[in-house]
């Protein structure tokens, strides 16, 4: 009898609502989708553009300004009179101001400028005892400003851009290892589906070999050949033996959500009514020879956890530095250069400034000393101890992965032993319970045993379905745990 139900028990049965699509689905095709749909995954890339663009953004401080402006005034004021005043009693004064030029952010720290000013002012005087009037000027200005000390040179001047590009490079980093982590989620929570459905298999198994004994018991009790506390002994059983297979069977629904939220977008209601068949088979459990110390080397490359550690390291280490360069005075030099030119007529001005008739310059040094400094003394002890608290983090990361990958060579060959132990386990529960079927057919058991090796049986089968889907969670996250892909290989992309 239980020969026969082995045999014929179809694999992964469960009842099925006939307008649910039936999706069969390989582990590998599983894991494609995963990469593309995944919620967690798609955060990390909206993230990592986000520090793309700033990254846009902080290359932006050094692209040059250009700026205009233009003004009109009017301004009335009072005189003594007199021939000098040309018998006015009031001085009426318009003025027209204009001003263009270029700006520019240096990656040394400091600025350029170049401007060009126009003015030019009419009043009511007479023109023939004031000179000109109108009167036009124009200016053409350059200027320079660099810091030799706080916030000078290119450690200062690039320390937003660098600390854009490592935000950038720790984003990538950060979506390199969702994307590990997404790879581990959708194996487990294929091969956890895999479990359910296998386990409900079982437990279709279990119940058919309790009703097998209820309608052999019945036709006993029916000749009287055996007690009624047989038969409701069976029924009682049959009633437990149904609870575990709804409670198995409900599993396979959550387990099927859990594998669903990580393969569909989910935008779609018929996304959800689908059912996921898993079609791989488990692999065949086999022990590594590989010690955790090559493992630890190859994580220590690959692992992009410790890639955006480093990274942050490096921004703490490029702060301190900042930060203790800004412990100096500010000593900035300023130079500039000028042509001016006056007429009656902004035209005139003009070719007189670009003649470089009348020109001017001026160079010299601008200090600044903070008494006490103690707001640059907080924010250099603050950024050396969060380099140091970097590093320590980096320190703990890696011993958290060395760790893991002890952890996962254990647990392979762990679980390799234990899939062999396991079979060896159902093996013999099956064993005995086909020597107690024979004995209870010559009358020298009862159905208490019977039903004890059916359950011993049942146990012995879930056991070692469990074990070979742990096993196959076991030989993906050895190579995860290295910073792989799922399949050993380097990720790509």
């Amino acid at each position: 009898m239980l020969h026969t139900l082995l045999l014929f028990a179809t694999p992964f049965s469960l009842v099925q609502d006939p307008s649910q699509e039936l999706v069969h689905l390989e582990l590998e095709d599983a894991i494609h989708r995963a990469l593309q749909h995944a919620p967690a995954l798609e955060q990390a890339r909206m993230g990592a553009k986000a520090a793309e663009a700033g990254v846009i953004g902080a290359e932006g401080a050094f692209d040059p300004v250009f700026f205009m402006d233009a003004t009109y005034a009017y301004t009335e004021r009072p005189t003594a009179g007199g021939f000098f005043n040309g018998e006015l009693d009031a001085q009426n004064i318009r003025s027209w101001n204009a001003s263009q030029g270029l700006r520019k952010m240096l990656v040394t720290g400091g600025s350029l400028e170049l401007s060009l000013r126009e003015t030019y002012t009419r009043d009511n005087l007479p023109a023939d005892i004031f000179g000109f009037n109108p009167e036009s000027g124009v200016n053409l200005d350059f200027n320079l400003t660099q810091p030799l000390l706080r916030g000078g040179w290119t450690l200062a001047g690039t320390h937003q851009l660098r600390t854009a590009e490592i935000t950038s490079d720790s984003s990538l980093a950060r979506s390199a290892q969702v994307r590990v982590d997404t790879v581990q989620a959708v194996v487990d929570a294929y091969w956890s589906l895999a479990f359910a459905l296998a386990d409900v298999e079982v437990k279709e198994l279990s119940l058919k070999l309790g009703e097998e004994l209820r309608d052999v018991t019945r036709a006993k009790y029916e000749v009287g050949t055996a007690a009624e506390v047989e038969l409701v002994q069976t029924e009682a059983d049959i009633a437990t033996r149904m609870e575990a297979l709804l409670t198995a069977r409900n599993s396979v629904t959550q387990a099927e959500d859990q594998l669903r939220l990580l393969l569909f977008p989910l935008e779609d209601s018929d996304e959800w009514k689908s059912s996921i068949r898993p079609i791989t088979k488990p692999p065949a459990p086999e022990a590594t020879d590989l010690l955790w110390e090559s493992a630890y080397q190859v994580a220590s490359l690959h692992r992009p956890n410790l890639a955006e550690l480093r990274l942050d390291v490096h921004k703490k280490e490029l702060d301190w530095k900042v930060a203790k360069r800004n412990l100096l005075p500010k000593l900035d030099f300023v130079a500039s250069k000028k042509s001016a030119g006056i007429a009656k007529q902004v035209p005139d001005a003009m070719d007189i400034v670009r003649d470089f008739e009348f020109i001017g310059y001026s160079f010299g040094l601008v200090m600044e000393i903070p008494i006490g400094n103690q707001a640059a003394q907080g924010e250099e002890l603050g950024a050396r101890h969060q380099y140091r608290l970097s590093q320590r983090s980096l320190r703990d990361a890696e011993n958290q992965v060395a760790l893991e990958v002890r952890e996962a060579v254990r647990n392979l060959n762990y679980l390799s032993a234990r899939v062999e132990a396991a079979t060896t386990a159902s093996r013999v529960a099956k064993r005995q319970l086909e020597a107690e079927e024979r004995r209870l057919q010559e009358g020298a058991s009862t159905n208490f045993q019977v039903l004890e090796f059916q359950s011993d049986l049942e146990t012995a089968l879930s056991a070692e379905k469990n074990a070979r889907m742990e096993y196959a969670k076991a030989a993906v996250k050895l190579n995860t745990v290295q910073g792989l892909a799922w399949d050993g290989g380097l990720f790509s992309g």
